[in-house]
């Protein structure tokens, strides 16, 4: 089980938590009307629609501290995005279930609930307001949703129509919130837990709302050159602070001046001058218009460094696995192994597309480095498969195994290993893929 997963069965652990130390529960089971039993299971969908967006929206704020539990920035994010499917699913039945009882009341077909005269004042006049735009709310992330997860609709449209779901979670929150004074959960150990996933929530919608998520990471940088070293491959040499502090291997957010949001990039390199450099396949909408759009002198907001596919393990062999312009990361990690000594074992496998521009580069490197370097050329040597690599790398099973390159390709080389009983714990890399 990914590291990632355990923390959404915690979250679901906890939510049904919330709903037992609650009076819900007690209602539940003595429950002697078809009416209450549906109340109760609303409330008990509810409470986990609640938690799960709450622990989305949690995760998608780029905190260090839940980065690093969930196992880096881009685990943070497939987190967000199971935490959050689950969260809409519970209360997408929660909505109906409410939206039924309403129908069935209309109906005549049960009785109409107790009324809320309970509440008074202020509690029953927030009571009244978390309802005032609970439905439009509700409709609009139900598009935003089926936007996000159909991926035949454009990346941009996907990117903009995202941009609501904080505010969207903020109406359903303010409804999560006061709705507890209508069940009896005020007092409650279950009250306590739901409200403090709710606020948390809510403070961290806001942060991405006004879009101030690693505001303690970021810097203004300036393109210092820009060229191409190869068809379809730019190098991009920017600016950074003396206080700028990475571990080979590590990413940051760049956002030039034509984009809506800033986009994850490996650090190739970083200078004793204060020069990051940059190697950018031209592969997207995004990345076709730097070379038209940016030139030197340009100001570019960099945000970072994240991840942790930072070579760090106990493991004295590594198998380093690269695909095309997956190279990136290892070249940080071959000119800083060319610093220091390096005490492990490493093969690094590099495959790329007839001639690479990095081939020179890599092989003084791997040289200096003491690494042993396999280079494969796919259109001499065929696609690099699982087979070829356990060929070219036999003492895989005993290696901690660090890849970056097509997701198609790490793919398989993860069937590979599962076919062969490895681990899939001993394979490290970054996922990019934020949709």
């Amino acid at each position: 089980m990914k590291n990632y997963t355990k923390w959404v069965l915690f979250i679901f652990l906890a939510a049904l938590l919330a709903f037992i130390l609650s009076p819900s529960l007690e209602r539940l089971l003595t429950s002697t009307s078809y009416y209450g039993l549906r109340i109760q299971i609303m409330y008990l969908s509810g409470t986990l629609g609640i938690i799960f967006m709450s622990a989305a929206v949690i995760a998608s704020a780029r905190i260090s501290f839940i980065n690093n539990l969930l196992g880096g920035l881009d685990k943070a994010y497939n987190f967000h995005k199971l935490s959050a499917g689950l969260g809409f699913l519970f209360g997408f039945i929660h909505y109906i279930i409410s939206f039924s009882n309403k129908m069935l009341i209309k109906a005549g077909i049960i009785e109409s609930p107790a009324s809320t005269n309970h509440l008074t004042g202020t509690i029953l006049e927030i009571y009244k307001a978390s309802y005032a735009f609970l439905d439009p709310a509700f409709i609009i992330m139900i598009i935003v949703v089926f936007i996000a997860a159909y991926r035949k609709i454009p990346y941009h449209i996907f990117q903009y129509t995202h941009k609501l779901i904080p505010l969207l979670y903020l109406f359903v929150a303010f409804h999560a919130f006061a709705t507890i004074f209508r069940g009896g959960w005020v007092g409650t150990v279950g009250g306590v837990i739901l409200h403090a996933f709710v606020i948390i929530g809510a403070v961290c919608a806001v942060i991405t709302l006004f879009q101030l998520t690693g505001i303690n990471k970021r810097f203004n940088g300036t393109v210092k050159s820009i060229k191409s070293i190869q068809t379809g491959i730019i190098e991009i040499k920017i600016s950074a602070p003396d206080t700028f502090k990475y571990k080979a291997g590590q990413f940051v957010f760049l956002k030039f001046k034509f984009s809506f949001e800033p986009h994850p990039f490996s650090i190739a390199s970083y200078s004793n001058d204060g020069i990051l450099t940059f190697y950018i396949k031209e592969s997207g909408d995004f990345t076709n218009k730097i070379v038209n759009n940016i030139k030197e002198g340009d100001t570019v907001r960099v945000e970072g460094p994240y991840g942790q596919f930072t070579f760090d393990d106990s493991n004295k062999n590594q198998l380093w696995i690269a695909g095309g312009i997956g190279i990136t990361p290892f070249i940080a990690a071959l000119e800083n192994l060319s610093l220091n000594k390096n005490e492990k074992n490493i093969t690094l496998i590099f495959s790329s597309v007839g001639k690479s521009p990095f081939d020179d580069k890599i092989k003084s490197l791997c040289s200096k480095s003491n690494v042993k370097l396999i280079s494969v050329d796919t259109n001499k040597d065929g696609l690099l498969t699982y087979d070829k690599i356990k060929s070219l790398a036999p003492d895989i099973a005993a290696s901690s195994i660090w890849f970056c390159g097509p997701y198609g390709f790490r793919r398989c080389v993860e069937k590979g290993l599962k076919a062969d009983n490895i681990s899939i714990k001993n394979l490290h890399y970054d996922s990019f893929t934020f949709r």
